[in-house]
């Protein structure tokens, strides 16, 4: 017997004019009914553009969708809503001011049993808690429906987004990279809630570049690559091998199947210390994080310091005082043997305007780009010295720059782009491509540098990050990613309650399992 089909689109075209842009070519998707189905590519393979085009975000231009057997036209989001689909973005739509239950039930709020207060549209709030309980518990989740969501963690933040379309009777959950912003352990906890919500009969669709992770948690999968639907296959009956090599190639499979060694720390002479904090503290914020209490750390030329924390325990912090967006109440700073005020904004940030420090943000979208202007003038905006040395803009060598950025760091756009029309990975490729096509400077402060990348660009950038410290820059790798940490790292800080648990060279003894256990505070070796 067939399964039903909860979701059926054939000959999905969508071109983005007038640049040409094919981000789906003949897509065709099937997602059985009450199951769980990937859809995997590398970076701008079209698995977001199809998505957003069954929320009813974009219109395409070709092509049928049929939703439990019928045809239907999605126009809007709302028409999306009423047939019972709803996507939940890697960027959370969230009011920081409003409550977990405020989020939740926004636009559908119940209002005190009263004339006046109906028309008046007064929340009856003990009611609106009482709700956000209720359908908390019937999917599993444990969140405090009073909590302001500026004080919520990521992976919280992203249970409110997906209880907020469940309070909308969605059946059809799309969830576009959700383990794209989750540590390990979140990630874990995400896919059992996944599951449960799939037993209660819920379809969801779970865009990913992570392959891996869909042969976890996937009852099917679907390969799409340059627009185009490959193939859709049972998870039982595919490898996590075939699979990549349907993405990737077989001859990048056979490039990447060489074990990799850890950085061997080489002490045949004292390398200069190029950034050296000591006691760090940042006051927390009245609703948000756990702040910074007594860190110190040293990071020396051509040498990486990895450090990692779940989200909410600090790293975050620490990020904003590196970068110069929020002052520390106390601890010393020391760049390249000079004394630096971290709460001195300007003289700080000066060494990121003579290209001494290189910073790569974590949060892409409101501190890596500006949607509005062109793939172009994002990638030159940190360099005015090199195309605008008098003031106005060299169009020819501007011109030559991004196209090559664009051949070199296999970016999937046109240099007059604007750059909201571009997949996360290729926004993230882009921001790292303004980098790394400099010259390089004394410090980079690389954070989350692979969130959002497929297998083949994520390789790629550890390749440029290992070529920056051979020639001898020193680097800071803030990441949430263990196996990033691991795998990079010289020496490997751990932050957990916003203290430092672990501080030590990255030996054969640490390991996944181990990194774990400090994440989660459960050891400490200082």
């Amino acid at each position: 017997m067939l399964a039903m089909l909860a979701v059926r689109m054939q000959g999905i075209y969508r071109r983005y004019y007038p640049r040409g842009v094919h981000a789906n070519d003949g897509a065709s998707l099937e997602v059985e009914k009450g199951s769980i189905h990937a859809i995997v590519g590398e970076n701008g393979a079209g698995k977001t553009t199809l998505m957003k085009i069954l929320a009813g975000l974009d219109q395409p231009d070709e092509g049928n969708i049929e939703i439990e057997g019928k045809f239907v036209k999605i126009e809007s989001p709302s028409k999306a809503q009423a047939l019972g689909i709803g996507m939940v973005h890697q960027h959370f739509l969230m009011f920081d001011e409003l409550s977990a239950a405020e989020n939740i039930f926004f636009g559908i709020e119940p209002h005190r049993n009263n004339k006046v207060s109906k028309i008046a549209g007064i929340v009856d709030s003990q009611e609106l808690n009482a709700r956000t309980l209720q359908l908390a518990t019937e999917y599993g989740f444990a969140i405090d429906p009073s909590a302001p969501a500026a004080c919520l963690s990521i992976a919280a933040r992203q249970q409110i987004e997906i209880l907020r379309q469940l309070a909308r009777h969605t059946k059809i959950l799309i969830l576009d990279e959700p383990s794209s912003v989750l540590t390990e352990q979140e990630t874990k906890v995400l896919f059992e809630k996944l599951s449960e919500i799939k037993r209660l009969g819920h379809t969801i669709i779970l865009v990913t570049h992570k392959i891996h992770e869909a042969m976890q948690i996937a009852d099917r999968v679907t390969v799409m690559r340059g627009g185009k639907t490959v193939g859709t296959y049972d998870i039982s009956e595919t490898t996590l091998e075939e699979l990549t090599s349907l993405i990737m190639g077989k001859s990048f499979i056979e490039a990447t199947q060489k074990p990799i060694e850890k950085p061997q720390i080489k002490n045949t002479q004292k390398k200069t210390i190029v950034l050296h904090i000591d006691g760090l503290n940042v006051r927390r914020h009245q609703h948000y994080g756990v702040g910074l209490s007594d860190i110190s750390f040293e990071v020396h030329a051509g040498e990486i310091l990895g450090i990692s924390a779940l989200s909410g325990n600090g790293l975050d912090e620490l990020e904003d005082v590196l970068a110069g967006f929020r002052s520390p109440s106390s601890g010393t700073c020391t760049f390249d043997g000079h004394n630096v005020e971290l709460h001195n904004s300007r003289r700080y940030q000066s060494l990121f305007q003579k290209r001494l420090i290189a910073y790569l943000p974590s949060d892409r979208i409101r501190r890596g780009i500006a949607p509005s202007l062109s793939v172009r003038d994002n990638f030159i905006a940190l360099s005015r010295q090199d195309f605008f040395p008098k003031g106005w803009i060299l169009e020819n060598a501007a011109k030559q720059a991004i196209v090559n950025a664009i051949h070199s760091f296999e970016i999937n756009a046109l240099p007059d782009q604007p750059a909201r029309e571009l997949s996360g990975g290729n926004i993230q490729k882009l921001s790292i491509a303004r980098l790394f096509s400099r010259d390089l400077p004394k410090l980079f402060i690389l954070c989350e540098p692979t969130w959002s990348l497929d297998i083949r660009s994520a390789e790629h950038t550890y390749r440029r990050i290992r070529n920056a410290r051979e020639r001898g820059t020193a680097i800071l790798l803030l990441s949430s990613n263990i196996d990033e940490i691991l795998e990079l790292s010289d020496y490997v800080m751990v932050l957990s309650r916003g203290r430092r648990v672990l501080y030590q060279e990255n030996g054969n003894w640490l390991n996944r399992a181990v990194i774990g256990e400090y994440l989660l505070g459960n050891r400490i070796h200082e």
